[in-house]
């Protein structure tokens, strides 16, 4: 048996060095798809999801948290966990980036890299992107703001095989030299030809909160995004909280999230 496949698609296996969290985090992420919970649905509870896989709570948890991430699950506090009824997944064949529609609807963008540093693929990570454990990834967390307002906060990861010397220095402050298209295009001669989103509503919590300046439970979007090179690979995915309060965002939003 490999030791990196569970025993069926819906059963852990203990043998394979995957983390646990990591296997019912897919698990649930198949039956969600094919359809064995329904947009709205609540999950089972994570003592069920315990009893079932045999697991800690912190496992289970963390598992739900990734799912969250991913914008798949809503916590609804006090009352559970469910599907997110307004998951949108899409496979755009004209790509437009938060930068690119920004920048053409004439207002100012203006972007803070808080940080961008290598660090061992997170396991979630590597395998929406085809990686292998260990593998060495560019994360950066950015601030984006629009006529000075702060507008998301996204995080980006880029695999260092295929983007090796990735730094703050190759992204500019003002204009399209923002975009992480452009960078990848530029300085590495690799085209996006296509990309898959996921979009759900969301409320801001505790961190996001405090950099975008907003109080908790302020309306928001958030987006996944797996980019695809000219050959089909997987090549970087990102994530990001996109605040809803600007006239803007109900007006253009659809052009870029």
């Amino acid at each position: 048996m490999d030791l990196f496949t569970p025993m069926n698609d819906h059963q852990i296996n203990r043998e394979t060095p995957i983390p646990l969290y990591f296997q019912i985090g897919r698990i649930l992420h198949r039956e969600i798809n094919e359809g064995m919970y329904q947009p709205g649905d609540y999950i089972p509870t994570e003592m069920e999801l315990q009893k079932r896989f045999g697991v800690s709570r912190a496992t289970v948890r963390q598992a739900l948290a990734d799912l969250v991430r991913e914008g798949l699950l809503k916590r609804r506090r006090s009352q559970g966990t469910t599907v997110s009824s307004t998951r949108i997944e899409a496979h755009l064949s004209n790509l437009a980036s938060f930068t690119n529609e920004i920048v053409k609807s004439g207002l100012a963008l203006n972007t803070k890299i808080l940080k961008i540093q290598h660090i061992s693929v997170p396991a979630y990570v590597a395998d929406l992107l085809d990686l292998t454990p260990g593998e060495i990834v560019t994360v950066m967390e950015r601030l984006r703001l629009v006529e000075e307002i702060p507008v998301a906060l996204e995080l980006w990861y880029a695999p260092d095989k295929y983007f090796p010397g990735l730094d703050s220095k190759l992204f500019g402050k003002t204009g399209i030299e923002q975009s992480t298209y452009y960078v990848m295009l530029k300085h590495y001669g690799i085209e996006i030809k296509r990309a898959e989103d996921t979009i759900s509503p969301v409320a801001v919590e505790d961190r996001e909160a405090r950099f975008l300046g907003v109080e908790n439970g302020t309306a928001a979007l958030l987006r996944t995004r797996i980019s695809y090179s000219s050959n089909g690979r997987p090549i970087t995915y990102g994530s990001g909280m996109y605040l809803i309060r600007l006239k803007f965002f109900q007006e253009a939003g659809n052009k870029f999230l």
